[in-house]
């Protein structure tokens, strides 16, 4: 039974094996158009996650920043009595 198990998982492995290695692009072929095509799409897309990442990270800042800011006088709200006027 464990002879039977073994021989199913070691074909496994052999077939995922030559799967994975189908093209050149899988296979990591160096000198292939394709390789360095998609090598620059990689950085790109990197480049355009970072900025957005950057861009909600600088907001955040500016918020926080903005937000430890004293109040103008003429913006205070302050208290007042208001019982007189009732």
């Amino acid at each position: 039974m464990k002879a039977k198990i073994l021989s199913v998982l070691i074909l496994g492995i052999l077939l995922a094996a030559q799967q994975a290695s189908a093209c050149p692009f899988c296979y990591g072929a160096k000198d292939g158009k394709s390789t360095e095509h998609m090598a620059i799409a990689i950085w790109f897309l990197f480049g355009a996650v970072l900025s957005v990442i950057g861009g909600i990270g600088a907001f955040s800042f500016h918020l926080w920043r903005h937000g430890r800011m004293p109040v103008e006088p003429h913006q205070e709200i302050t208290e007042e009595d208001l019982s007189k006027y009732e």
